[in-house]
């Protein structure tokens, strides 16, 4: 029996943080993944298709040079293309590898780990090896994995999910892609503009459904204009595989393809660990814990995407470090909690969807339509983006009316997650919208755009009600 303070099971975001954080503090703490360190994002998720995105916006780009009259032949070799995807991961994965954290006072063992009881852990090596470990307090940080659609047939076909899309050695000539989400639709474009032809299947009425109307409209139309085959509100039933070729039956037509993507969501990663022997309770979307990541058993906390909806890594990371203060200091302090008012994402496609806080059906529901304003402001308005030729897309800004407090935002632009982070700020220190009207920025810059919608306050509200 190994006996420690503290252990973490799972090294993705959430799991390094804390054992970091608790090392760093001096505290004995023993980490567990029983798969590559790094968890998904450094692996199989935001880091590979960052680094894949960004080899195909390089061949986009190469394209379409001739509008700033340069001429050039651009070709691609995608099988070096997805290397240097390869590359990427292994040189930020060397960061968080067991040597790495060895040298910050943090303990690893390589295995899957399970509960026998509320406070005791048995994991199995990958030599088969069962190594029992007791902690003071355990903390779950096993993160999610994809959610696979329960169709006819797929569970006996060799489908991708983000998980191994990443091992392929060359594109596929034909790839359909199962969902119209985030994942969807960066992998859409992105294989596109790498030369395969996409065909992507959603069973809603717009891709990204959860994001602001005008953002999946014109994530859409630019979809269609990269060629880029829509099969929108229609459901995905029935797949067959022969020869290397995929049949997918949807709802009024048939599809085939060279390669199948399955994004249709994701659920937390729960399986094997016998949550039941440790007296943790479950719901339907992970581990059930309170404000502070505190389980039904005392002595477990869960955290990150394990235990919550919102699964990105930087809310993961958060929720790391709140848990981190809240174990090290004494209960006189003020516990942390992770607000998700203000918590941003970014849909990392051409141009970016960023968002944050409420959309504008959520403001309006919550607080009637005739107390909330609006302020939009198109790319083709910012000179900037007239500048790079990127004015596809827009800054739309929802705030109460008269305050013009912040409630939420959503932009469309080139690095429109940096952009939004001027909004973010906003939110957090409860800085109205008008107040960014007195901030100097530097011309052109793409957040010309914030400051525009911001002038649109005193134009908009107070010069035309002294007008009235």
């Amino acid at each position: 029996m190994r006996k420690y303070p503290f252990v973490v099971i799972g090294a993705g975001a959430a799991g390094l943080v804390v054992a970091i954080g608790l090392a760093r503090a001096k505290k004995r703490v023993l980490l567990i993944e029983k798969g590559a360190f790094g968890g998904d994002c450094t692996n199989l998720g935001c880091i590979p298709s960052k680094s894949l995105i960004a080899a195909a916006e390089v061949m986009h780009a190469a394209h379409v040079l001739g509008k700033m009259g340069i001429k050039s032949k651009a070709y691609i070799n995608c099988e070096d293309a997805l290397k240097y995807v390869h590359r990427v991961v292994d040189t930020i994965r060397k960061k968080e590898e067991p040597n790495v954290l060895k040298k910050e006072g943090v303990e690893t063992l390589s295995g899957a780990a399970r509960f026998i009881d509320s406070k005791t852990l048995v994991v199995e090596t990958a030599e088969g090896c069962q190594i029992k470990v007791q902690a003071k307090k355990i903390i779950i940080a096993t993160g999610s994995k994809p959610r696979i659609p329960d169709v006819v047939g797929l569970d006996t076909v060799p489908f991708l999910t983000n998980e191994n899309i990443f091992e392929l050695k060359s594109v596929p000539k034909r790839l359909a892609i199962v969902g119209g989400g985030a994942i969807g639709c960066e992998l859409a474009q992105a294989f596109r503009r790498l030369g395969a032809e996409v065909e992507l299947i959603h069973p809603h009425k717009r891709v990204l459904d959860k994001e602001e109307p005008i953002a999946a409209k014109l994530i859409l139309e630019i979809f269609q204009k990269e060629g880029i085959k829509m099969h929108l509100e229609t459901d995905f039933q029935e797949v067959q595989y022969h020869k290397g070729v995929y049949t997918l039956f949807l709802s009024r037509r048939k599809v085939e393809a060279d390669a199948l993507l399955i994004a249709t969501g994701r659920e937390a990663r729960v399986c094997g660990l016998d949550l039941v022997k440790g007296d943790i309770e479950i719901g339907p979307r992970g581990i059930l814990t309170d404000s502070y990541g505190r389980t039904s058993n005392p002595k477990v906390f869960a955290i990150g995407d394990v235990a919550s909806s919102l699964m990105f890594t930087h809310t993961a990371e958060a929720s790391g470090r709140a848990l981190v203060f809240n174990l090290l200091m004494p209960w006189p302090f003020k516990r942390k909690v992770v607000s998700t008012d203000a918590n941003p994402h970014v849909t990392f496609t051409s141009p970016e969807i960023a968002g944050i806080g409420m959309t504008q059906k959520e403001a309006e529901e919550k607080y009637g339509e005739k107390k909330i304003k609006t302020y939009f402001v198109p790319l083709d308005e910012v000179d900037r983006a007239i500048c790079q030729d990127m004015t596809e897309g827009f800054v739309f800004i929802v705030t109460k009316k008269w305050s013009s407090r912040v409630l939420g935002a959503t932009i469309a632009s080139s690095r429109g997650g940096e952009m939004l982070m001027e909004i973010g700020m906003a939110m957090t220190f409860n800085v109205p919208l008008r107040k960014i009207s007195n901030l100097l920025h530097p011309y052109p810059i793409y957040n010309l755009a914030i400051r525009k919608a911001a002038d649109q306050w005193l134009s908009d509200i107070i010069l035309r009600k002294k007008k009235k």
